[in-house]
């Protein structure tokens, strides 16, 4: 007959045999109890043993288990289970056909049980898991795999498995198979278990390179602490020697975080050491006080040509190194910078002529109001000392104070003026006119006037039933006093300053929809971002760094920049300037990008400067073909008249496992890889045909 509830003092502390002891605790600080459900229930009270047999379900301590068949033997303080036992606790399961525990002891014996954690979909059976204290297992005839059903793809099993309280477990006898047939034996295998980190080695990697030979990289992974890890690498590479590297990091209180990355071999085929650093810190000693790092060097500039494998390092051009300081005040910013540049351009012999900026100090007036006026003031000022082996250096003092006024004259409009004075001294070396103090000021100001109109339409659509449309026209003008700067130093552009006197004038839209999703809250999204701006220099004279410019044309070029987002997975966006002279398109940077739930995407970039660059990239993966996934990836010059670099990429995911075949293709090196991977365990293995 039904038993109503009754608690239970000891109750079976097994909890899936991996429970620590002593994990669920009161509000008083004990034992949270356990609950019994069963259909009829004895006691004797020789050996104080109760007996629960028909529909037992135990539950208590975040965990419930269900059997035929249960026992409390309080004079033995044991707890038994018998028949189709199945033990739930955290969303995992184990099925057994019999569960003993002493939890006085910690000990316990499971029969035939078979474990599924959903967390990396881990399936473990064995004849016999047995627990011999508070973290000490040990596993029977066991087999371990991730992937679902009876026959798996791929398993491990072992002889005997032991787990201690280090967090390891170590293997006897341990076969892999694929299917029902094994294919690697191993004497002894040792496997980190703990959820949390654990130092060891890992998976080797080995391949083939034209450039490095035959590879070996053995790694090493270090937990030192819960803040700190650390990996080292050992490149044992047949045409170059053998490399070390190691990947340090670390994060430290107020949430300052680093890390240290380093590489270097001795080069046998050119007879050096070569290599490379880089690491990156940031300090934050105080709400209003912080330190950062970012340091990049490389013992030589082919190096990256020689080792790297991803775009944008391998052919990276310079390299730069700065260490900073930054201080806030209420209305000032202090901050100082040491910046080094490297420059790795072929056609550059060395360094020694590179212009380096150690320091460069900047105090910054944060824009506050005068009295109770509508008038505010603020400036920017820094200190720059140039430096470089060979060549011009010396120090520039640069002094820009601004007032500026604000007024809403009527209605809507919303208009500002602004006036300012720059002010640069320089004290140079090696100048041809000789060395001493030199300076320049100039005068600018400007003016704007703007509007920000905004409506609401009502649309007929469910899904989309609003649309705002913000409508802002604005027309600016800037002026710069026109002067002489031939006499000062050059060591970048803001040393000859252009006169400007020129009147801008633009239209800026935004349309943003509101989709209605039944009883969730509504999404607001972006669909259309348009600007239209040109601009009219009355001088003629003026300088643009994105494109080559036509002196003594009044009018500049037709800028347009414009993004659009039809759909929530779909987006284009466009940045271009037409030359109203030339009627032809002086730059152009074109780009769409769509991809839909199920790994399909696609994605095209164009950009054009006339007489510059024109550069194409495209992308494409393909999720069609599932289980079977494809990548490609492109990117051609035209005025190389030829591809920089053609990516392709095939792989096959299985439920448990994967492997991809990856081709890459650069002017100077091919690359074939092949990467096989088992879900749970990962990599284990990438090799480099050529």
């Amino acid at each position: 007959m039904p038993l109503n509830p009754i608690r239970i003092a000891g109750g079976i502390v097994l909890a899936l045999l991996l429970a620590p002891p002593h994990a669920a605790r009161g509000a008083g600080g004990g034992e949270e109890p356990f609950y019994l459900d069963a259909d009829t229930l004895t006691h004797e009270a020789a050996g104080d043993t109760v007996e629960a047999s028909g529909n037992v379900r135990i539950r208590g301590r975040g965990m419930t288990l269900l059997s035929d068949r249960a026992f409390l033997f309080g004079d033995k303080e044991e707890a038994e289970a018998r028949g189709n036992v199945i033990l739930m606790r955290d969303g995992d399961t184990l099925r057994a056909d019999r569960i003993r525990l002493n939890y006085r002891t910690d000990t316990g014996v499971v029969e035939n049980g078979a474990a599924f954690m959903p967390k990396g979909n881990f399936h473990l059976r064995a004849q016999q898991m047995e627990k011999r204290g508070p973290d000490a297992y040990r596993l029977e005839r066991g087999v371990f795999t991730t992937c679902d059903g009876d026959n798996p793809s791929w398993k491990f099993s072992a002889s005997e498995i032991d787990v201690n309280a280090e967090g390891y477990a170590t293997g006897k006898n341990a076969l892999f198979y694929v299917k029902d047939v094994p294919l690697l034996y191993f004497p002894y295998l040792i496997y980190p278990v703990k959820r949390e980190r654990q130092s060891g080695l890992l998976t080797p990697r080995t391949g083939n390179s034209s450039k490095k030979g035959f590879m070996v990289d053995l790694a090493y992974y270090w937990a030192i602490s819960p803040s700190q890890d650390a990996t080292f690498n050992l490149d044992i590479l047949t045409k170059r020697g053998t490399g070390l590297g190691v990947d340090y990091r670390y994060i430290r209180k107020r949430g300052s975080e680093g890390n240290l990355r380093g590489f270097v071999i001795y080069d046998t085929e050119q007879q050096r050491f070569r290599g490379d650093l880089s690491q990156r810190h940031q300090e934050i000693v105080s709400d209003t006080f912080n330190l950062k790092s970012d340091i990049n060097l490389v013992a030589d500039r082919n190096f990256y040509r020689d080792y790297a494998e991803e775009s944008g390092v391998y052919n990276q051009s310079q390299l730069e190194t700065t260490l900073s300081a930054t201080k806030y005040f209420d209305r000032h910013i202090l901050s100082g910078e040491f910046r080094y540049v490297q420059d790795l351009r072929e056609e550059v012999p060395d360094n020694r002529k590179t212009l380096q900026k150690l320091p460069t100090i900047t105090l910054t007036g944060i824009r506050q109001r005068l009295w109770e006026t509508p008038v505010f003031f603020s400036f920017d000022s820094n200190f720059i000392n140039f430096y470089r082996r060979e060549g011009i250096k010396g120090q520039r003092l640069d002094l820009s104070p601004v007032l500026t006024g604000y007024a809403k004259p009527f209605g809507p409009l919303e208009a500002a003026a602004w006036v300012g004075y720059r002010q640069r001294l320089y004290y140079a070396h090696g100048v041809e006119s000789g060395e001493g103090i030199r300076g320049s000021g100039l005068f600018s100001a400007g003016t704007s006037l703007s509007s920000t109109l905004s409506r609401v339409f009502e649309t007929a659509s469910p899904t989309m039933p609003r649309v705002r449309h913000v409508m802002i026209p604005e027309i600016r003008y800037n002026y710069v006093q026109d002067r002489d700067q031939e006499s000062l130093p050059f060591f970048d552009y803001n040393d000859r300053i252009v006169h400007e006197n020129r009147v801008v004038y633009s239209l800026t839209n935004y349309v943003t929809g509101r989709f209605d999703r039944g009883d969730e809250p509504p999404e607001y999204r972006d669909l259309l971002y348009l600007r239209i701006a040109q601009g009219y220099e009355f001088s003629g004279t003026r300088r643009d760094l994105l494109t080559l410019v036509d002196e003594k044309r009044h009018f500049t070029d037709v800028q347009v920049e414009a993004a659009v987002h039809p759909h929530r997975l779909v987006s284009l966006s466009t940045d271009l300037r037409y030359n109203p002279y030339r009627t032809v398109l002086s730059t152009v940077a074109v780009s769409a990008d769509a991809r839909d739930e199920k790994g399909n995407a696609a994605g095209i970039t164009y950009r054009h400067a006339r007489d510059e660059v024109e550069y194409l990239e495209a992308k494409a993966s393909l999720a069609l073909f599932s289980p079977v996934f494809a990548t490609y990836a492109n990117r051609y010059s035209f005025d190389r008249k030829g591809t920089l670099e053609s990516f392709y990429s095939l792989e096959y995911r299985h439920q448990c496992w994967s492997v991809s075949f990856s081709y890459r293709d650069r002017p100077d090196t091919n690359e074939f890889f092949v990467t096989f991977a088992l879900a749970g365990i990962g990599s284990v293995g990438k090799i480099r045909a050529f």
